[in-house]
């Protein structure tokens, strides 16, 4: 990965201090299985009466239709396949691991616009601890103690994996069969219930039907919680322009 700026040996020990919780959390995450890949490129189903009729930029009549339709563990997942997410929106991502009788927590703030997402990585007082930006197949990173900002090819990378965000994909992942579906309102919000099994774990989904986005999620080993994901704060417009900008003030955004 190539740097934008050469930090000195002082600045580069406190960036690697500053991400070391978050790459070992990620690392319990990415070996224990708690955190599937994502399917890229859904495809919206068609010839099924049951599957609700959506058209692009239309977030409420995914929601109406959703609500007119009888949501059974056959067609759950048809149902899934049909809703999108907006196109700008911000939220806050909170994963929680169970482990001995204690837990730890992750926390990020998510702003996406114009096609471009940035996750931060947040403090247990919710300050910024660390960002993250994608532009296309480009990724910039910095420590908010520091303007040292890295840029490096996206690769493989996930942006959902950077927040620890599990998404309604992994319900039409070959081989998943739905166990239980429903509904529910959480929050106002007219959300899809899902309950499944993946990679060994018994994994309940709530998806907003509003938004296409998770509301929450929770992962069992056995009759075990392990963890625990809510997406909060919600927000359905496009973030300021400010949030798109590295330190010293380059902007990301109209390039």
């Amino acid at each position: 990965m190539k740097k934008r700026k050469t930090p000195s040996a002082p600045m580069a020990a406190a960036i690697c201090a500053g991400v070391l919780v978050t790459l070992l959390f990620l690392s319990y995450i990415m070996s224990s299985g708690l955190l599937h890949r994502r399917s890229i490129g859904i495809t919206l189903p068609t010839g099924d009466a049951e599957v609700p009729v959506t058209s692009t930029g239309s977030q409420l009549l995914t929601a109406q239709n959703v609500a007119d339709v009888e949501i059974t563990p056959d067609n759950v997942r048809s149902v899934i396949a049909s809703l999108s997410r907006p196109d700008a929106y911000s939220c806050i991502i909170e994963n929680r691991l169970y482990y001995a009788g204690s837990s730890s927590s992750l926390r990020c703030r998510r702003y996406v616009r114009d096609g471009l997402i940035r996750t931060d990585t947040l403090t247990e007082t919710g300050s910024v601890r660390s960002s993250l930006i994608r532009r296309g197949d480009t990724i910039y990173s910095w420590n908010a103690d520091n303007s040292a900002v890295f840029e490096g090819s996206a690769g493989n990378f996930s942006d959902d994996a950077a927040a620890m965000l599990p998404t309604y994909e992994d319900v039409l992942a070959d081989g998943v069969v739905p166990l239980t579906a429903g509904r529910t309102t959480t929050d106002g919000e007219p959300c899809i219930v899902v309950s499944f099994e993946l990679d060994g774990y018994r994994c309940a989904y709530s998806i907003s039907a509003s938004s296409g986005l998770l509301k929450s999620a929770s992962f069992y080993s056995g009759d075990t919680l392990t963890r625990s994901v809510t997406v909060s704060s919600m927000v359905n417009e496009a973030p300021d322009k400010a949030y798109f900008s590295l330190p010293g003030g380059k902007t990301l955004l109209g390039e």
